[in-house]
């Protein structure tokens, strides 16, 4: 058969799939040829036919060899064996799974070379020291576990490398996934003396402790160039990791900002989106372009962008050390927002490259799956995949010192790999903050193993993002979706999720172990601005309603049992003009806008206050509190009573024993009967003030949130 297209694909160790584009007339005769010019004869098993193409299911003699090269004889043609579904067998996973350390290993004296390729026939690594222009290359050894090895002599702090393998009979050049930090743009590897990347009193041998429990945390989330890259921030690095850790800083009318509005909002842990390098911007103009980061390139290297020399590897390390330093030495956990169910492109990545078709899912047909909506799933079930996610988490938390990670679209990993991670990383700290986002994708493993919202009871160290409260509260994220309580939405069903919502969604019948795992969150980085979508569902309302409904929905958030979520600068109103998905728009829609935060500083300081209130006061935060709705309110008002659970009075004597929040989503004020006891008014009309509530009843403001107490 003369100009036929085929491609051969080795499936098992004695299994070959062909592919070919047009049918044979007559069926041929398959061939296996190796290196040394023996041909074994194939059989032919099975031919089908799939999506226009001919298939032919061979079974090989021999056992087929990983890291040897093969073709395929179809009559007087041949054609290279490439890997296969192979990579995707449990077998390959038992023969090829090696635990130890992978990358570039630095000492002083030399730097061991370690990569995991099974499939490649050979490897070779690619060097120059720093301030050399020419690449020495150096042979690396194999192991049987598919791990290649080199060790090169000296002092290489700075040396850049690649890999270079022979895989599917082409040579192809690869950076090292495991590279700690990488030149600009991510094009080369480089060896990093860690020691010469920490700041000032950085100490290597500290432990962080956190020993906060989740309940009381508030998390607050962050897009490092967001943050300060507004014209009148009055920082100096503005958009750089080095520009959230300045102090001092204030917008020309005196407005504090920058780490100072942080460190006064009484928040407890920064939420920081990706820092991980990723593929969207360029480095050489890092100002000139934007990018939220969820397209991560290399895993365990800091981005660029947002150091002040993108071309320096040691700088961007030690600045985002700084930031991570500084925001804990005033006071504030750091999570770091972690991108491990995929890559930018597939076909580009490291992992595509070393070991073609092993680190992603497909489907029946070979084709990579999609449920993370960019492409590409990476495969956590997988062993070698589970390590590098595990060998990723504890580097950061070591080297870093982070104290927690937030996982995007978490759904697409399996169950055991999370618990496998939380295990690990707890053990070195107990209180390390694990959440992530429990969507169940459609992806190519059973739903039963998926880490989502579903199997929040088997993953007792996760809390979720709870699209229950947010849906329950809000509404639908979709603009002509159901409306939620804060925009007026009656029905009593909305008003059951709603005492859910207060509770936790924690219980024996109910969704979460306990109120820990519940994040409570009515806005984030994805989707419109909460006060953008009010004024999309609300067009006839004016600012100043749409605004008290989303004091409502903060509200909601802070004292519900659970975790707060706070996107950045919800306290003060923050829109991005209408955009739904900002993920790579400009910094006129993304910046966090000091100017609106100076016209809102009242409401900042509302936001505080109700913060200072959940932070000082137990009966908000604990498990046991007594929950109960209150009934026989009018339309539009929703209340509930807490009880504290502690009964030692000398307790007692310090917190408030007993609270009722209370919320009008309506747009008029409305009188309410009020549980007999000796009342007081703490918040009132967004305003904190304490006064005796002398009466059995209370009058409620149209679109306001009261919280009483005895």
């Amino acid at each position: 058969m003369k100009n036929f297209e085929a491609i051969a694909y080795m499936d098992d160790f004695s299994l070959i799939t062909i592919v070919a584009k047009k049918p044979f007339s007559i069926v041929p005769s398959f061939g296996l040829l190796q290196t040394d010019g023996i041909v074994h004869s194939l059989t032919l098993l099975k031919q089908e036919n799939y999506n226009q193409r001919y298939i032919y299911k061979c079974k090989s003699p021999i056992q087929l060899v990983m890291g040897k090269d093969y073709w395929i004889k179809i009559n007087e043609n041949q054609i290279p064996l490439q890997i296969g579904s192979i990579v995707r067998t449990e077998q390959f996973d038992s023969l090829f799974f090696d635990d130890g350390p992978l990358g570039a290993l630095y000492t002083p004296d030399s730097t061991v070379f370690k990569v995991w390729s099974p499939v490649a026939v050979e490897m070779q690594v690619k060097y120059k020291k720093a301030g050399e222009f020419d690449f020495l290359e150096a042979s690396m050894e194999r192991t049987e576990r598919g791990v290649w090895h080199f060790t090169l002599q000296g002092d290489h702090h700075l040396t850049e490398y690649i890999y270079k393998a022979r895989v599917n009979h082409v040579w192809v050049e690869i950076t090292d996934p495991y590279a700690r930090s990488v030149t600009i743009n991510g094009e080369r590897s480089v060896i990093i003396d860690l020691q010469k990347t920490d700041p000032d009193q950085w100490q290597r041998s500290e432990k962080r402790m956190n020993l906060r429990s989740k309940t009381d945390s508030i998390i607050y989330e962050l897009h490092i160039r967001d943050f300060t890259i507004h014209p009148d921030s009055g920082v100096k690095h503005k958009g750089k990791y080095l520009g959230m850790a300045e102090r001092n800083t204030t917008t020309s009318k005196g407005t504090i900002t920058g780490l100072d509005y942080l460190t006064r909002l009484g928040i407890t842990h920064v939420q920081l989106m990706p820092v991980a390098d990723f593929g969207s911007v360029d480095e050489t103009k890092p100002d000139s372009q934007y990018n939220w980061g969820y397209d991560p390139v290399h895993f365990f290297a800091p981005e660029g962008s947002y150091a002040t020399e993108p071309s320096n590897p040691v700088l961007r390390i030690q600045e985002l050390k700084t930031l991570i330093r500084t925001l804990q030495d005033n006071g504030l956990s750091v999570i770091l927002d972690v991108v491990f169910n995929h890559v930018y492109k597939l076909e580009e990545s490291s992992f595509e490259k070393l070991v073609p078709g092993y680190y992603f899912r497909y489907d029946a047909g070979g084709n990579p799956v999609n449920g993370t909506g960019v492409g590409n799933d990476t495969a956590s079930e997988r062993k070698m995949v589970r390590k590098f996610i595990i060998d990723a988490l504890l580097y950061w938390l070591n080297e870093y010192k982070v104290d927690g990670f937030r996982f995007d679209l978490m759904g697409i990993h399996d169950v055991e790999t999370m618990n496998i991670a939380a295990q690990k990383l707890k053990s070195l700290n107990p209180g390390i903050f694990l959440l992530g986002e429990g969507w169940d994708l459609n992806t190519n493993l059973e739903p039963e193993k998926r880490a989502t919202l579903s199997s929040a009871k088997v993953l007792p160290d996760y809390s979720f993002f709870n699209d229950s409260f947010r849906d329950s509260v809000k509404g639908s994220i979709f603009t002509g979706g159901t409306a939620g309580f804060i925009n007026g939405n009656q029905e009593h069903s909305v008003k059951d999720q709603i005492l859910r919502s207060v509770k936790g969604y924690s219980g024996k019948n109910d969704r979460f172990l306990s109120a820990e795992q519940s994040i409570n969150y009515t806005e984030c980085h994805d989707n419109h601005t909460l006060f953008d979508l009010l004024k999309i569902r609300h067009p006839n309302e004016n600012e100043r309603q749409r605004k008290k409904r989303q004091q409502l929905a903060l509200a909601f958030t802070l004292f519900s049992r659970g975790v707060p979520f706070i996107h950045s600068g919800q306290e003060f109103y923050r829109t991005k003009y209408g955009v739904e998905n900002s993920y790579n728009m400009s910094d006129r829609i993304n910046a966090f806008n000091w100017h609106d935060c100076e016209k809102h500083k009242n409401d900042v300081k509302y936001f505080q206050e109700l913060i200072k209130i959940r932070n000082e006061q137990p009966v908000f935060r604990e498990e046991e509190s007594r929950i109960n709705r209150l009934h026989e309110l009018p339309d539009g008002v929703f209340g509930v009573e807490i009880n504290h659970s502690l009964t030692d009075k000398k307790v007692k004597c310090f917190n408030w024993e007993k609270v009722l929040l209370l919320f009008n989503q309506s747009l008029k004020a409305v009188e309410i009967p009020i549980p007999q006891g000796s009342w007081k008014i703490a918040v009132e009309n967004e305003k904190y003030a304490v006064r005796n509530l002398d009466s059995n009843k209370y009058l409620i403001h149209p679109l306001s949130f009261s919280l009483l107490f005895v």
